[in-house]
């Protein structure tokens, strides 16, 4: 019989960070029996969680169907592991349980990345538990105390199916543990407190389930691991709490109708000399949740700080391919994109449509490592977003074409890059502008470059994203950017209405046809251009757009974030005013 009642659907947190899922976490209503049989009426109420990935953001073969609710004394785990074949063989407290199939919690509880919790669990009910300092990446200030246990950790487990019998075909088994708050909250050097956040207190969390499809004599060369997550951390490593997913402990008991804060980003100009703390203090009071921020490296940091301090996401906004007047990339001319009329964007007067343009090679080695070597991974930043990581528009938004007096229905030898010596050769020479193969080339290495990126800045412990044109189909037409094939942890994609003499359909239409065609892979939040927008109509349409994707999006930009509009974001958004 299915272990969980029919999910309340008003509860399933779909909201996001920048890179991660979310869960609301609801009071429990009744006692519950830590017998691993998950019959007790709360579960039945409880959320579950969004489903588990692979390590990269992908479909998993492997399923968890997990839930989670709390009292005043313990955090309870409820999770149901469907498999088709039930193996154990570690029955020693601390021993290595990954090396059997087992079941994995992780928590941050001070959302900090250090002194974080590690508890895995197999179906003989043998349970490894450890504290470590820090993520691996950070070598000698790694520390990992096998030898720490929870105190008073309850846990038990059943079986749906014979244990180490691969004669016949089992159905799954299921986890039931009460974690105590007084080995949770304030776990480390500071005095143990055996009571729950308060209500809104978040933590960082991930799950991961491991199996072993073949070898089941370990140590066989048919040995192999599978890894699936709650959070994907796009790395072949869980031990990345900066990717981890967030859950928010609500005073509402279970099945009470309740959602996670959407994700509302806003693009802010850090140079603008007229920003202030104050200015992001009352941005955050409006239902703002992440600022996007340009700049010189130094204003970049100072609102970034500023954001932080408000309790805001931080998240640096970089400009990748296109660096108008880099004094480093302007040392290497052969650096620049070139144009199918042989121009480079290197020289001032063969720059297209504006002076700033000033695009790279994505094919280059030496600009691929310029380029990660430039990721913002300072302390003020939480996340990085990639900008202009494409190359200049081959194809204009239908609505600018007026304003350069061009009409690009059919290729402009002018405007398609990138025709560099480096790049035509790598094509085997001649290439036919509008060849499919051609095409393909740059498509694969806009592509690369931002994998590139993206892997240095999780590397430094930054989730990465990108800012990138409406969808990926129109993307690769306009600006040779297939977006579907980057490796990000998120997207913003610019759904600016009016620069292509279109609708609020068209958004929600588009929003659709990317999550499709990213797969779930990453969260996805549409951008608006807030000139498209009066207050009014602002207000009146954020719902939909919430309705069709919960998430959240972002808003560029902050200059164009007028008393009117705010004030109309906040209404639509629900905030309540302050006490």
């Amino acid at each position: 019989m299915d272990r969980f009642l029919p999910l309340c659907l008003g509860l399933l947190a779909l909201g996001t960070a920048s890179a991660v899922p979310t869960y609301l976490c609801q009071r429990a209503d009744g006692p519950i029996v830590v017998d691993g049989a998950l019959n007790e009426p709360v579960w039945g109420k409880a959320a579950e969680l969004s489903p588990f990935r692979n390590l990269s953001g992908g479909p998993s073969d492997y399923t968890v169907r997990l839930k989670m609710t709390y009292d005043d004394t313990y955090l309870y785990f409820g999770a149901v592991l469907p498999t088709s074949h039930l193996r154990a063989r570690q029955t020693e407290r601390d021993s290595i349980i990954y090396h059997d199939d087992d079941f994995e919690i992780f928590i941050d509880p001070t959302c900090t990345g250090k002194n974080y919790l590690e508890l895995e669990i197999n179906a003989l009910n043998t349970v490894w538990d450890l504290m470590l300092t820090a993520p691996y990446r950070d070598g000698k200030a790694c520390i990992a105390f096998h030898d720490w246990d929870i105190k008073k950790l309850r846990h038990a487990v059943t079986l749906q199916g014979t244990l180490n019998d691969d004669r016949d075909t089992d159905t799954s088994w299921t986890v039931e543990i009460a974690w105590p708050w007084e080995s949770l909250t304030h776990h480390g050097e500071l005095p143990r407190r055996g009571a729950p956040p308060a209500p809104g207190t978040e933590m960082r969390f991930n799950f991961s389930r491991v199996d072993h499809p073949t070898g089941a004599a370990y140590g066989e060369p048919s040995y192999s691991e599978v890894n699936t997550v709650w959070a994907p951390t796009r790395q072949v490593t869980i031990h990345a709490p900066e990717q981890w997913g967030r859950v928010r402990f609500s005073d509402k008991t279970v099945g009470t109708p309740e959602a996670f804060p959407p994700f509302v980003g806003l693009w802010v100009h850090g140079n603008d000399a007229r920003l202030k703390p104050a200015d992001v203090r009352r941005w955050k009071a409006a239902g703002i949740t992440a600022l996007v921020v340009d700049g010189t490296d130094a204003n970049r940091a100072r609102v970034l700080r500023w954001a932080k301090e408000a309790g805001l996401e931080a998240i640096a906004w970089m400009w990748t391919l296109n660096r108008p007047d880099d004094a480093e990339a302007l040392t290497h001319a052969d650096w620049y994109a070139v144009s199918a009329e042989g121009k480079s964007c290197f020289r001032p007067e063969d720059r297209p449509f504006v002076p700033y343009y000033q695009f790279l090679c994505p094919s280059s080695t030496e600009v691929r490592d310029y380029l990660c070597g430039r990721v913002p991974t300072g302390p003020e930043t939480d996340a990085v977003q990639m900008d202009y990581i494409r190359l200049p528009d081959v194809v204009l938004p239908v609505a600018l074409w007026e304003t350069y007096g061009l009409d690009m229905s059919e290729t402009l030898p002018p405007y398609d890059f990138c025709y560099c010596e480096r790049c035509v050769s790598a094509f085997g020479g001649n290439p036919d502008p509008d060849a499919p193969a051609w095409r393909e080339a740059r498509l694969r290495a806009v592509a690369e470059t931002a994998n590139g990126i993206a892997g240095a800045a999780r590397a430094a412990g930054k989730p990465c994203g990108a800012a990138v044109f409406p969808t990926p189909r129109l993307a690769a037409e306009m600006v040779r950017q297939d977006w579907s094939r980057f490796d990000l942890d998120f997207a913003f994609p610019m759904t600016y209405a009016s620069f292509y003499n279109e609708d609020e359909d068209w958004i929600l239409d588009c929003v659709t046809e990317a999550r499709e065609a990213v797969n779930g892979r990453f969260p996805i939040y549409p951008g608006l251009h807030l000139p498209d927008f009066e207050a009014d109509g602002l207000e009146a349409f954020l719902p939909r757009l919430l309705s069709a994707n919960p998430q959240g999006f972002c808003l560029f930009s902050h200059e164009e974030l007028t008393p009117e509009r705010l004030e109309a974001l906040t209404r639509a958004l629900q905030v309540p005013a302050a006490p």
